[in-house]
């Protein structure tokens, strides 16, 4: 594909994901219209409510696919997803203990809850660091197996503190663990975004590297990428975007494994234009996501506006409907050479 032909895909796709973008914040219980939302008299659910949710599931959307493509370049697998390495467990692991002794309310302005989830992540991939560490070298296949190893512990502990718990508290740790952005802070669009973006400006820097280590190590120490360096500095900067985003919106699943595959069919598998197209369609799929999680139970409910449902169970039903359509329709196999 040339520089023209990308330009001109970059271009549409990015008006398209504006554009979703716009219309999903107008879904909810309550119906908005253009009027409404641009007229004299400003809203009082837009603004304040429906834009900066908006905002924390494009943010959300855009860190997930772009930790994917990293993390799939760097495992050169089609299914790693930036919750391989058990940052997500961690964090439900943290939460889930945090609900089970009744921590609420904020410190310095962040939820506790939040706080004790990221801690969680942090602590997990500390662990996951360390396991891979025990014998020398950096072979990956440790890292993923140490990631999985963490990710079972977890949910190990998250099983007990759900059979020690009482009914309220375990529906608030399964709640939890659909992942939702209605737990929405003023803070979390500036956390999110913070670490956003410093992680998609290190992948463009290191789009080259990590074109090389999606086809092999060998391949890329030979070609001069200091592979030890890439790989961890990678590692930490993608377990702190996961932990950052899990801790805020809980693990949402799919967005990470589903939209890279998305971005590589229309882009191609160079890692420079599958990291910006990532980020702009994961912001616009989880975003859409949120806006049809808002206004599902309301056509089907006697009392709409009273419940929605977690996006986290949008992201897994569209997810499983498209590898569905992958399995019937395509060959799967990944084959990164360029």
């Amino acid at each position: 594909m040339n520089a023209r032909a990308t330009a001109v895909r970059f271009g549409l796709l990015a008006s398209l994901v504006l554009l979703i973008i716009a219309a999903s914040s107008l879904l909810g219980p309550t119906s908005l219209s253009w009027g409404e939302v641009l007229g004299r008299e400003p809203s009082r659910i837009y603004w304040p409510l429906r834009v900066p949710r908006t905002c924390l599931a494009g943010l959300a959307g855009a860190g997930l696919a772009v930790a994917g493509v990293v993390l799939q370049a760097l495992f050169r697998n089609p299914l790693a997803t930036p919750y391989t390495l058990g940052i997500a467990s961690g964090a439900s692991l943290g939460a889930a203990l945090g609900s089970l002794l009744g921590i609420s309310g904020y410190w310095l302005g962040m939820p506790r809850l939040s706080l004790l989830a990221f801690f969680g992540a942090i602590l997990a991939m500390s662990l996951v660091y360390l396991m891979a560490h025990l014998r020398a070298g950096r072979d990956m296949t440790r890292l993923l197996l140490a990631g999985v190893c963490i990710a079972y512990m977890c949910a190990a502990g998250i099983l007990l503190i759900t059979y020690l718990a009482d009914r309220a508290v375990t529906n608030e740790i399964v709640r939890w663990m659909m992942g939702s952005l209605d737990r929405l802070y003023p803070r979390a669009n500036l956390e999110i975004a913070a670490v956003l973006i410093p992680v998609l400006a290190y992948a463009i820097y290191a789009h080259r590297a990590l074109d090389l280590l999606s086809i092999g190590e060998q391949l890329s120490a030979s070609r001069g990428v200091a592979v030890g360096r890439t790989v961890w500095t990678c590692f930490v900067l993608v377990g702190v975007l996961t932990a950052v985003i899990v801790s805020n919106c809980g693990p949402i699943g799919f967005v990470g494994l589903m939209v890279p595959h998305m971005a590589r069919t229309l882009l191609g598998v160079r890692t420079l234009p599958l990291v910006v197209g990532s980020a702009l369609i994961g912001a616009a799929f989880l975003a859409a996501c949120d806006g049809i999680a808002r206004v599902a139970l309301s056509l089907i409910s006697q009392h709409p506006g009273e419940y929605e449902l977690p996006v986290g169970v949008i992201t897994n039903i569209v997810g499983a409907a498209f590898f569905f359509y992958l399995l019937a329709t395509r060959d799967v196999s990944y084959a990164p050479t360029r």
